[in-house]
């Protein structure tokens, strides 16, 4: 069988996102004033997209905007970042905006308004069936209406492409449709949602709680804990690296898509969750998003090796 050229494919949200920095987060009725105000694209897939892309991948982003200046700022950043948009437009729906706030500590807020990516439909995806068969690894999310991800989801079956959920923003999915992707990589409080759990278990139990549901392709984002990589075999613990956390917004976008490129090139999966580590320590030291994605040349100059430890 012929061996398919690593293409990267980012199917959700884009849109622009506005930044503001605070000394702390609100308290209920509480006015803050903002030290700084920022304006870029983003959007979790978006993000993600740029993120690969960056790294040096063949890239697509799969999403819907509106006709405003938001949707043309996504598409053109796309383009001069070396990734072929595949837009849905919407004429009656404004592209998405987010506001992130970051306090001193470098922890974030964010709420979105998904606009025209609420209107992502399934219907488009299969009018652009042909170009999405074109990738090998498919980066999918919540972000979008679940029929578009499934409709992807049933896509790249169709066309043996591998398929990454980044179940966020969590829901409660059935873990028969958690068990059809290639990989699922929630974090910690998002795999406790798609376990059923009111509370949030340690990296231990939550290796032996996914194993025992069955998910046995996941890899959770433990955030300042490192990320915990759950096979059949058992878990492996990955630490994060030691860095001074500036910005943490995009930290896990960077990982997931450092994941998906590490894979796409052939990597094991521990191999690919070290790539990644790295791709993500180097995002928290830097402030907003896209300033923060490595190049493969900065990250190859700051590469450190992380070793995992074993978890039953």
């Amino acid at each position: 069988m012929e061996q398919r050229e690593p293409v990267i494919g980012a199917v959700g949200l884009g849109g622009e996102s506005v930044f503001l920095s605070v000394d702390h987060f609100h308290a209920p009725g509480e006015t803050l004033r903002a030290e700084g105000f920022f304006l870029e694209p983003g959007g979790k897939a978006y993000n993600q997209a740029v993120a690969a892309a960056r790294l040096g991948a063949r890239v697509c982003f799969f999403g819907a905007v509106g006709r405003d200046s938001g949707g043309s700022l996504c598409r053109e950043v796309l383009v001069r970042e070396g990734i072929r948009p595949v837009l849905e437009e919407t004429p009656d729906a404004n592209t998405a905006y987010a506001c992130i706030l970051t306090d001193r500590r470098g922890e974030n807020q964010v709420t979105v308004s998904r606009g025209a990516a609420e209107r992502l439909s399934g219907e488009f995806l299969r009018s652009r069936e042909e170009e999405l068969a074109r990738c090998s690894h498919l980066l999918l999310g919540l972000e979008c209406p679940l029929e578009a991800t499934l409709t992807a989801l049933e896509l790249a079956k169709k066309h043996g492409i591998f398929t990454i959920l980044n179940p966020a923003p969590a829901l409660a999915l059935e873990g028969e449709l958690l068990r059809s992707f290639d990989l699922i990589t929630p974090n910690q409080q998002e795999a406790a949602v798609l376990l059923g759990l009111d509370h949030t278990p340690e990296p231990q139990q939550l290796a032996r709680l996914l194993r025992e549901a069955g998910l046995t392709r996941t890899v959770v984002t433990l955030g300042s804990r490192g990320a915990l990589a759950v096979t059949e075999e058992g878990g492996l613990l990955f630490p994060a690296l030691p860095v001074k956390a500036v910005d943490t917004t995009g930290a896990g976008d960077t990982f997931n898509a450092a994941l998906a490129v590490a894979l796409s090139r052939g990597r094991t999966l521990p191999e690919a969750v070290e790539f990644a580590t790295n791709a993500s320590a180097w995002s928290v030291s830097r402030s907003h998003v896209l300033a923060s994605l490595p190049t493969a040349r900065e990250l190859e100059a700051s590469f450190r090796p992380v070793s995992p430890v074993r978890v039953e």
